[in-house]
């Protein structure tokens, strides 16, 4: 792959890192890893390929499973959206998915069909999820051979403070404790903070690929995607000459500009704040003018050499993705699923 066009360049020992990490942190439990959304855009089969050591994989959507599948991943894939047709079914039970259950007409769709079930009880984030009262309902409707456990999803885990997180928890342990049967409460962020939470089954996302799933620690994770991208253009500019779009930037002394070919068709966030920047040839050089489609421009320092084609990192190791988040006031998970199809995935065993 030729360097001079933006990457995603995908560090797939830190993903198994971090992953040890979450195996680490909950020892007692099995650990599900989330692959959802492409593994937020860092590749679902290349991830899953890597991460030979785990218990079971999770994905959104049943297109994602089946590719799963036909890449050869053997080891068990939860559906976490389950299904809204009786077809769905049939599919599921061709490729061995595993589904969550969290609504009552599913148990119509799933009917004489083999099919091994999650259910979803909706502890307090009011989205996917069956009343507690409703469980056995679930429970009677379902072979006890065919039915792994019952979950449940946080939904203020980044703020490990948060007094929902403890009642949420209480109310999957007051509802499994009826049933019997094997619990997962743990998010990342449930992971890394509330050891209370890791019950039977764990499920890692967004911790995999490095993003700090907290909103008021730091924790030790390795950045597995580097965004780059080639200078395409380096232009001398004089005081007064603006850049870009609306003319939003104005030079106030002589300088150089450098042009990064990398914009908002790309995936990086065309939102961004005064002061946010890139890295080049040992230097943070800072982002001005709006974000383009295909491309966005810096103010190089004095002491920049850069030429045409010398690779900036837009975020990676030097530029943390959520030093970008922040200045685009989203979160990691949006920048890392963002990444467009047009920018290739390079995969490496080097960190970060």
């Amino acid at each position: 792959m030729s360097k001079a066009m933006a990457t995603a360049e995908i560090s797939l020992s830190s993903i198994e890192s971090n992953f040890n990490q979450a195996r680490l942190a909950a020892p007692n439990s099995q650990v599900m890893a989330v692959v959802k959304a492409n593994a937020y855009g860092h590749g679902a089969i290349k991830v899953a390929q890597r991460l030979t050591t785990a218990d079971a994989f999770a994905v959104a959507r049943l297109d994602e499973a089946v590719q799963l599948r036909e890449a050869g991943i053997q080891q068990p894939i939860t559906l976490f959206g389950g299904i809204c047709q009786a077809s769905q079914a049939e599919v599921a039970t061709d490729f061995d998915i595993d589904l969550v259950i969290h609504d009552q007409a599913q148990l119509e769709l799933i009917k004489g069909y083999s099919l091994r079930i999650w259910l979803k009880l909706d502890t307090g984030m009011h989205r996917l999820g069956i009343e507690a009262a409703s469980i056995p309902l679930f429970v009677n409707a379902i072979a006890e051979s065919r039915l792994l456990g019952l979950m449940s999803h946080f939904s203020d885990a980044d703020q490990p403070s948060h007094p929902k997180n403890a009642q949420q928890l209480e109310t999957l342990l007051s509802v499994g404790e009826t049933i019997g049967v094997p619990l997962s409460m743990a998010n990342s962020a449930g992971i890394l903070s509330f050891p209370e939470s890791h019950l039977d089954w764990v499920r890692p996302g967004i911790m995999l690929f490095g993003a700090n799933p907290l909103l008021d620690r730091t924790v030790d994770l390795s950045a597995a995607m580097r965004l780059t991208a080639p200078v395409i253009a380096v232009k001398n500019i004089r005081p007064g000459e603006t850049i870009g779009y609306g003319s939003t930037w104005t030079a106030s002394s002589p300088g150089r500009i450098g042009v990064i070919g990398l914009g908002y068709a790309d995936g990086y966030p065309r939102e961004i704040a005064k002061g946010t920047r890139v890295y080049l040839n040992g230097y943070e050089e800072e982002i001005v003018g709006r974000i383009s489609m295909d491309m966005l421009s810096v103010s190089f320092s004095s002491e920049q050499t850069a030429q045409l084609g010398d690779m900036a990192e837009l975020w990676g190791q030097r530029i943390p993705i959520e030093s970008i988040a922040g200045q685009a006031e989203t979160l990691s998970y949006t920048l890392m699923c963002n990444v467009s199809s047009r920018v290739p995935r390079s995969y490496t065993e080097t960190s970060g």
